[in-house]
């Protein structure tokens, strides 16, 4: 094996060795972004979800762990939406798609006469005014592209808040269709609140806390939360078997 050989091997072995540091720091990074965005697409869902009910989600704090679940939840129900949301567009996305290549297509088609070169009236310029009129083009070009760059970077961190405002709205949205059936109609069991043995309200859970409960009351059909001092919390519904066990 010459010398050549024997120092490329010992190059690719040392670029392999080096790139496994770097995709393993990549990947932690990536996973501690995507913790921070799960959890603040949760924690603004479950904020966003009880406001809808008017409720304080002050009165409900939530484990770190749960509030990245629900952050989960909303990324998956909010990325079915949009999927659903681009097959029932298929024809106008088409459209679109035609534009735009049509669009590249003129952009990028070379004009009449283009030769790559810089315009003669440029040439016949002297060397320092070549040089400034190049350094105030660089310049201009600099300035205009700053503002279009802390706009995608405040749009890239608008976007997760965003998610998660209209992922809860969603969710309230959707349990509210069922809430509207009634307790004997609606797929989501209805509770019913007593204290020292008298109904005070019975409705659909929303929320829960050591301290507090928060309910859609049936009657009122509004949200209510109540202080669960002295309260026992009963289902509405009793649990029904498919199958009768045999014995």
């Amino acid at each position: 094996m010459s010398d050549t050989e024997e120092s490329i091997k010992i190059s690719n072995r040392r670029r392999i060795a080096l790139s496994w540091p770097t995709a393993l720091s990549l990947l932690t990074a990536l996973v501690a972004a995507g913790t921070v965005t799960l959890h603040l697409i949760g924690d603004v869902r479950h904020r966003q979800y009880l406001k809808y009910w008017n409720v304080d989600a002050g009165l409900f704090p939530k484990t770190a762990d749960w509030i990245l679940i629900n952050g989960y939840y909303g990324v998956v129900d909010r990325f079915i939406y949009i999927l659903a949301a681009v097959f029932d567009n298929l024809y106008w996305l088409f459209i679109a798609t035609i534009i735009s290549g049509l669009y590249l297509f003129i952009l990028l088609s070379p004009t009449a006469g283009a030769s790559g070169e810089a315009p003669a009236w440029l040439l016949r310029q002297p060397e320092w005014r070549r040089r400034l009129i190049r350094q105030m083009l660089l310049t201009a070009l600099f300035m205009s592209v700053m503002p279009c760059a802390l706009f995608l970077l405040t749009a890239f961190m608008v976007v997760p808040a965003a998610l998660g405002e209209t992922a809860g709205k969603a969710a309230a949205e959707s349990d509210l269709a069922e809430y509207m059936k009634g307790c004997q109609t609606s797929k989501i069991p209805c509770v019913e609140l007593q204290r020292e043995g008298t109904t005070i309200a019975t409705g659909f859970v929303l929320d829960s806390s050591p301290s507090h409960i928060a309910i859609f009351d049936a009657q009122a059909q509004r949200g209510r939360v109540l202080a669960l001092e002295k309260i026992e919390v009963l289902s509405s519904r009793a649990p029904s078997l498919k199958e009768k066990i045999a014995r």
